[in-house]
């Protein structure tokens, strides 16, 4: 997809740089709704240019990495570029535990990214990242970016890698990875059929034997035929293992009356620049 960061404020959770181990703990069960509302009130603020509270109800890795006044300017000038909002959904909930020897220097513990897919004004989609650090029992706000895309892209499905790709930086693959999950869902919640099928690899082989053309027009039926459809990612743990990798979570699915929970284990591998799914799998 054509999109590219508008701003991404020192103070933001960093996955690039931080390791997670494939055999982490499993994060607590901690409702997204707590996080929902959060991120909520943090929009809230930034589109009424209340950047300065933002800072003050920050996590010590904010204030860390940023003063004040530089976090203000910053902030309204990312919300500035983006324009006037004409609505908001959520898109994704990820919460992850990193290890205490991550590239980043960021404390180890427990975070959260709230993902919202954004409608401008100007015609234009963004997507809004909320996250958030764990301290003292509560969730305390870490950072806030902003991607804009154009609209109406409709991406193909990546074709196979003529040649390896270069191995890249542990911690930019693990970003790389989180950045296709969080991909998958979204387009999977906006019932995009184009980007959620180019999300899976020529070699992804369906379960039961069921053939690619079977499965894709199974897919199709099942997602389109819904009103509404929101999937939440959370307790996200990756492995990365060269050109492989795999990806533990527990999926909050909600489509028109239906709720369910499960987990989901997506193995993927590298094609080119992207990673795509090779294999999904429910349940362990």
């Amino acid at each position: 997809m054509n999109q590219f960061f508008t701003r991404l404020l020192a103070g933001c959770l960093m996955a690039a740089g931080l390791q997670i181990a494939a055999a982490a703990a499993q994060v607590p069960d901690v409702a997204s709704d707590e996080l929902l509302r959060a991120a909520t009130e943090i929009l809230q603020k930034a589109d009424a240019d209340r950047s300065g509270e933002l800072w003050d109800s920050g996590s010590s890795v904010l204030k860390s990495r940023m003063s004040k006044a530089t976090f203000i300017q910053a902030t309204r000038k990312a919300r500035q570029s983006m324009g006037p909002v004409v609505d908001r959904d959520w898109s994704t909930v990820t919460r992850l535990k990193y290890l205490a020897d991550n590239e980043s220097g960021f404390p180890a513990g427990l975070y959260a990214n709230v993902v919202f897919s954004t409608h401008l004004n100007s015609g234009k989609r963004a997507s809004e990242k909320i996250s958030f650090a764990m301290e003292n029992n509560n969730w305390s706000f870490t950072g806030y970016a902003i991607a804009r895309e154009v609209p109406d892209i409709t991406v193909a499905p990546a074709k196979p890698a003529t040649q390896p790709s270069p191995p890249s930086a542990p911690g930019a693959s693990v970003a790389e990875v989180e950045a296709a999950v969080h991909a998958w869902a979204s387009a999977w919640s906006a019932r995009d059929m184009d980007r959620y099928l180019a999300a899976y690899a020529p070699e992804f082989t369906p379960a039961r034997s069921q053939s690619r053309k079977s499965w894709e027009e199974e897919r199709r039926a099942r997602i389109t035929g819904k009103s509404s459809i929101d999937v939440a990612v959370e307790d996200l743990v990756i492995g990365i293992n060269g050109q492989t990798a795999s990806a533990r979570f527990r999926q909050n699915y909600r489509a028109d009356k239906l709720r369910e929970a499960s987990r989901k284990t997506l193995e993927l591998q590298r094609s080119g620049s992207q990673w795509l799914i090779r294999k999904e799998s429910t349940g362990g």
